[in-house]
């Protein structure tokens, strides 16, 4: 399989737009939805011409404005003006988003780095998945 040119997108609507130019361009593709951001990936084999390769940078470019405009209406919610989070691994191969309070995720990285915070993170998802109820002074 040849390698694939990706495209994406937030707002399905748009996205219907970038594959009808695709399809009217007589280009395969393929879409994939992302199911933690809800983003929308676009694919094309990237073996195409540099003239129709840069016409389809263009398209997406003109699209991205309408495609952020779209985002940030949705985003719009006066109950969560910022948004912060963080992806979680489970043992299952699942994967999850904890939601964050934005201004306690930033003074926490003040103070420790992001490396830091992931190895916090990821001994508190293993303590979850893997209880220990032994005294917390006992060496492993």
């Amino acid at each position: 399989m040849s390698d694939m040119l990706e495209y994406l997108f937030f707002n399905q609507e748009i996205a219907d737009k970038f594959i009808a130019y695709l399809e009217n361009k007589k280009l395969t593709w393929t879409q994939e939805v992302d199911p933690m951001l809800g983003s929308i990936v676009v694919r094309t084999p990237e073996d195409i011409a540099d003239e129709l390769w840069d016409e389809l940078d263009d398209y997406h470019e003109s699209l991205g404005v309408d495609d952020q405009k779209l985002l940030e209406a949705e985003l719009d919610d006066e109950t969560e003006t910022n948004a912060a989070g963080i992806y979680i691994q489970l043992a299952g191969g699942n994967q999850t988003v904890a939601k964050i309070n934005p201004d306690v995720m930033n003074r926490m990285l003040d103070v420790i780095s992001m490396d830091e915070f992931n190895e916090f993170v990821e001994t508190i998802v293993s303590s979850v998945e893997n209880p220990d109820d032994s005294p917390i002074c006992k060496k492993p």
